[in-house]
């Protein structure tokens, strides 16, 4: 599930969206979802696989496919694609985005990208946040702990202008 968030001084103010698109099921991956809330702002959000290819010479790439079948151990990708097609720019947009807890995040693209170890109550750099241990004491955050990711777009969103962000993960 996929929550937008907006700052109080925006007309978007009280966005809420939710995506289904991010449960592990195969036709939720194989499609990406969009909705589109208040002012015109659209998201989609879709998930694609990481699949070793091995070309004639026996060289190995990586290539990203809509996966139809994912298994423990699948690398995936979590694109989630934002547009504004509304006649104002859109301004503080925040993107919050749980993590399933059929996936293991492994990281996200944007260096600027905020986690949550907390269910999304807070969130920081990974590197500042503490967790609580198999053994009920508080340490250093790992990537396996994090429960969510947030975007905090860092420009206003012009009319028919947008983006896209991701982070990864792997199938539990």
């Amino acid at each position: 599930m996929m929550a937008l968030f907006v700052q109080e001084d925006s007309p978007l103010r009280n966005l809420t969206l939710t995506l289904a698109a991010l449960s592990l099921s195969v036709p939720a991956l194989a499609q990406g979802v969009t909705q589109t809330g208040a002012g015109g702002v659209s998201i989609t959000s879709e998930v694609q696989a990481v699949k070793v290819v091995t070309d004639a010479k026996g060289n190995k790439k990586n290539t990203l496919v809509s996966p139809t079948t994912v298994l423990p151990g699948t690398p995936l990708v979590i694109w989630i694609s934002y547009k504004n097609g509304g006649s104002k720019a859109a301004t503080n947009f925040v993107i919050n985005n749980p993590v399933s807890k059929a996936m293991e995040f492994t990281g996200a693209a944007e260096t600027w990208a905020l986690v949550s170890v907390d269910g999304g109550k807070t969130f920081g750099a990974l590197g500042a946040l503490k967790a609580k241990g198999a053994d009920g004491k508080m340490r250093a955050a790992i990537p396996q702990d994090v429960t969510g990711v947030r975007w905090t777009v860092p420009q206003a969103i012009a009319p028919g202008a947008g983006g896209k962000v991701s982070f990864y993960a792997v199938v539990k």
